[in-house]
């Protein structure tokens, strides 16, 4: 069997490894054995990569020029790759990442600014990936150019036309793994058999894996080809998706068991019975006797806490201005405004538990936590009254004033090392909400949330995947959900799209 024929057995048993290097971290939740898994990851990519290399390309002598030159290449290859998933590799990654309170609480109230700049980095560092490649091939071909040398003439040979072909390649991977993974689902959907289930997954992690594995060969200018006539391919095949598929069958009880659904009425409104955060629309929803109503709160400049979503308040001639830089005869002059102190006082005459949600901006004063605390202290332990946040700093004010109040965290781009915060619970978006997030949060058995689940597919999703309760605009519908695990599981498939894609 010559060296080509070996390429598909290699990306197969590279596959095998990836899945097992998974599993062993999803189960052990290690920051230091993650760094350790990411370095066998490197060198096993890089060998499939020269392996695949074309024919002549790994003929001369493998010099040290040439090693480190191949691994910085497979290095860079990785990092473009995170936002594609990383092989899976990336929900591990971020949910890895030290992150202080203070640095959450900036990055996420920062986030707009923050995901254009990354967006336009990763455009300009694809681009600089066809040089990367090029570069690759020549210090790999058999003439001995010097790095700077591969550089020159990589730079040289480049048109704008092969940064189209590139963009062109990467999107027909992600409508090819969309299309397996979807694909897929429907099929659990349609039939509901546990064995079908262990097997979709199995097929899932093997076929999508190839596929992405191709496609990043391909910026090498490698390819994978195989044999489909070769019986050994075959039997390799399925001797691996036997492995993958038990390696997820042994992985399926890491999780959290699915659990009785915490309904919490997003601003207080109930499928479009009234308008957010008003005291009219928690009178209306009181009389369901949800467990909560979640609702949003701002500081004026001259330090009076009104309900209110948004931060800022449009004024003639001025635009948007930030409720925080205005007092509050200046936002009732433009803005209709209800106190917090007068909502608080209903929901309490109601019997109406509320999670309310402290706004912050850059603009939001230091002690805005300690301040609210203060100010409401009594109505605040009337009633079991929770207070969730994105400003870790405020939570850790108000849970020194009043010991006794539930503080969480309220995320919206889902990073870091959570698990690190002291918070009481989370209230994490649900767009991005992974299984290995769920179980890194839950080290403590902290209470989690999602937000905003209001389909009958995302409420599903998010309590299958154990959490303890859902804010939703759609109270009713999450009340009369009946969740079958037997019937259901398919729903999890759909989560391989947030780690391959």
């Amino acid at each position: 069997m010559n060296s080509d024929r070996w390429v598909p057995f290699l990306t197969i048993l590279f596959v095998c490894v990836m899945t097992m290097l998974k599993w062993i971290q999803n189960g052990l939740h290690s920051s230091w054995l993650l760094m350790i898994l990411l370095l066998i990851f490197i060198g096993m990519l890089g060998s499939v990569i020269f392996i695949s290399l074309p024919r002549g390309f790994n003929q001369p002598k493998l010099t040290l020029k040439k090693l480190i030159g191949l691994y910085l290449a497979v290095i860079w290859l990785a990092i473009l790759w995170l936002p594609l998933g990383l092989f899976g590799f990336t929900n591990f990654i971020k949910a890895a990442i030290p992150v202080s309170g203070a640095m959450f609480t900036w990055i996420t109230v920062n986030r707009q600014a923050i995901i254009i700049f990354l967006v336009f980095l990763y455009i300009l560092a694809f681009g600089l990936t066809l040089k990367v490649h090029k570069v690759l091939v020549i210090l790999l071909s058999g003439n001995e150019a010097s790095f700077i040398r591969a550089l020159k003439l990589a730079w040289r040979d480049d048109s704008f036309g092969d940064w189209v072909r590139s963009w062109l390649v990467i999107l027909e991977m992600v409508i090819t793994v969309f299309v397996i993974i979807t694909g897929v689902t429907v099929v659990n959907q349609l039939i509901s058999n546990q064995i079908i289930w262990f097997v979709s997954k199995g097929l899932i992690n093997l076929v999508v894996p190839l596929v992405e594995l191709k496609t990043m060969l391909g910026l090498f200018a490698s390819s994978i080809h195989f044999d489909w006539k070769s019986g050994r391919l075959w039997l390799f095949g399925g001797a691996s998706l036997l492995l993958i598929t038990v390696i997820g069958a042994a992985n399926v009880n890491n999780g959290r068991q699915p659990q009785p659904q915490t309904i919490i009425v997003h601003r207080g409104v109930i499928d479009h019975n009234g308008t957010g955060n008003t005291i009219a629309a928690l009178k209306k929803s009181s009389q369901f006797h949800f467990p909560y109503v979640e609702m949003d709160i701002q500081e004026t400049k001259d330090h009076y806490f009104i309900c209110a979503h948004d931060d800022t308040v449009s004024i003639p001639h001025k635009g948007p201005q930030e409720i925080n830089t205005l007092s509050l005869k200046t936002v009732k002059k433009y803005h209709r405004v209800e106190l917090f102190g007068d909502y608080l006082k209903t929901a309490n005459r109601l019997k109406q538990p509320l999670i309310i949600e402290l706004k912050v901006t850059n603009q939001s004063d230091e002690q805005m936590g300690t301040r609210f605390a203060d100010q409401y202290r009594a109505g605040l332990q009337r009633l079991p009254h929770r207070v969730h946040s994105i400003g870790y700093s405020y939570l850790r004010q108000i849970k020194r004033q009043l010991p006794h109040t539930q503080v969480g965290l309220v995320t919206m781009l889902n990073f870091g090392d959570m698990s690190k915060l002291n918070v009481n619970f989370y209230t994490l978006e649900h767009y991005t909400v992974s299984d290995y997030l769920i179980q890194s949060a839950d080290i403590d058995q902290r209470q989690i949330y999602t937000w905003t689940d209001n389909s009958r597919l995302g409420m599903f999703r998010s309590a299958i995947m154990g959490a303890n309760g859902q804010v939703t605009d759609q109270a009713q519908k999450l009340a009369h959900l009946k969740i079958n695990l037997d019937r259901d599981r398919w729903v999890l498939l759909l989560n391989y799209l947030l780690d391959y894609l």
